[in-house]
């Protein structure tokens, strides 16, 4: 299967510049599948991949694009929100974006920390989609991974864009507690990064 991350000459050009040799660690053959942009950024926002719905965002240019080939937003005050968060990214954190868009609705932006290795240039990857993404079914993830009803609920509001905090807080539980449920996840879904978890979730939702 070709892969579906796009890197070398699909990245070329005035526009985008040369993909990072660490983007394709990332690559699990479903990403063209989604209906969410996908971009892998570096430490300073520099663009090292995207997807086919992220190149045609960039390409449209209403609330993400390429500046000097850094990805900026379309108001300053969410360029340095998304800054912070891929500061966070690099430290293991995930963070949240609402990128305001002149008569549509927001981008949500989902930031998670890039799955590579130590020495890898990749910070964060990005997941935009309009508005709110899509709730995962519980008998779907039942019937598909073999998730327990709270194994379902975390998988749905990690998908949704919550964090470990913000999870624990809505199932009124310990965040140790939800740390133990998303190792579970991790094994029966055959995931090991949270970024990885939800391009593979959304996928099949």
């Amino acid at each position: 299967m070709a892969s579906a991350l796009h890197t070398g000459p699909a990245l070329t050009g005035p526009l985008f510049g040369r993909a990072s040799p660490s983007w394709p660690r990332l690559a699990t053959g479903v990403l063209d599948l989604l209906r969410e942009a996908v971009l892998v950024l570096a430490r300073d926002a520099r663009l090292l991949g995207s997807n086919r719905v992220a190149d045609a965002l960039l390409l449209e240019g209403d609330g993400l694009a390429l500046a000097e080939g850094s990805l900026v937003t379309s108001t300053p005050g969410a360029t340095r929100t998304l800054r912070h968060c891929i500061e966070r990214a690099a430290r293991g954190e995930a963070g949240r974006v609402q990128v305001p868009r002149l008569g549509r609705t927001p981008l949500a932006l989902l930031v998670e920390p890039h799955p590579q290795d130590a020495n890898g240039s990749a910070a964060a990857v990005v997941f935009a989609s309009d508005g709110a993404p899509r709730r995962l079914r519980e008998e779907q993830l039942t019937a598909r991974h073999g998730l327990t009803p709270t194994e379902c609920c975390v998988a749905q509001l990690l998908c949704a864009g919550a964090d470990l905090e913000r999870i624990a807080r809505e199932l009124a539980i310990s965040r140790n507690t939800v740390r133990g449920h998303l190792k579970q996840i991790f094994v029966k879904t055959r995931s090991h990064r949270q970024a990885e978890l939800v391009g593979k979730l959304l996928s099949e939702a």
